[in-house]
């Protein structure tokens, strides 16, 4: 008797990517060791909570994208995970807190996050046979003059701004753990001059295709071609 199809998650990440003078740097975390992404190096972000549907929400991060929820999650993460609101003014400093008492504290202080300055770059669909499953949206938005990031002690070790073709050296050296999506969207980033070509590459991912990995029968996965490639 097969197992039951395990339903994915949503979820939403966000590439914040400025402009040095050696070319793109993206900011990364790493997460404790514990848990599905224990000990990995990532991208801020998340699952998409009941909270990212509410009219708290929507008056924290006004819009009517058709991912809006999926917007209001990456953008509460950015917050949550490193200290960093992306608002209509720029990113500046994010009060402290989770979920609704994070969007809570903001509406109160008159902080609007800035769903628009996300520009989707893929959505990724863990594989059928895996036990944990995310349907998840990769977003990348541009920092300048961003703030001292503040992490999350509860859930993250570090966080890096960092080149990425430098990261995927220190990756493949093991420096740096990292799972096939992270590898795949710092590929795609390392050949981005600056922050307005990768954005300009990502724009009109909503039509694209979304990206499935499957499982081969050495139990790698598929070549990986990213959607904003096309």
């Amino acid at each position: 008797m097969e197992a039951p199809l395990v339903e994915a998650r949503p979820a939403a990440t966000v590439m914040l990517i400025r402009d040095s003078r050696k070319g793109i740097e993206v900011l990364m975390v790493r997460r404790l060791p514990r848990g599905f992404f224990g000990g990995l190096t990532v991208f801020p972000g998340g699952a998409v909570e009941v909270v990212d549907a509410s009219e708290l929400a929507g008056d924290v991060v006004p819009g009517n994208h058709t991912d809006q929820e999926f917007r209001v999650a990456a953008l509460r993460e950015l917050a949550e995970e490193t200290g960093l609101a992306l608002t209509i003014e720029g990113v500046v400093s994010a009060p402290n807190g989770r979920g609704e008492g994070l969007l809570s504290t903001m509406r109160a202080a008159g902080i609007s996050l800035d769903a628009s300055a996300l520009t989707l770059v893929s959505r990724w669909v863990t594989p059928v046979e895996a036990p944990t499953r995310y349907d998840t949206r990769f977003y990348l938005a541009i920092a300048t003059d961003t703030p001292d990031v503040r992490i999350d002690g509860d859930e993250l070790v570090e966080h890096l701004w960092v080149a990425p073709g430098h990261a995927l050296v220190m990756h493949a050296d093991g420096g740096l753990e990292m799972f096939l999506p992270t590898i795949a969207h710092l590929r795609w980033l390392e050949r981005r001059s600056t922050v307005h070509d990768a954005v300009t590459a990502a724009e009109g991912a909503e039509g694209r295709s979304l990206v499935e990995p499957r499982r081969m029968e050495d139990g790698s996965f598929q070549p990986i071609h990213l959607p904003a490639d096309d």
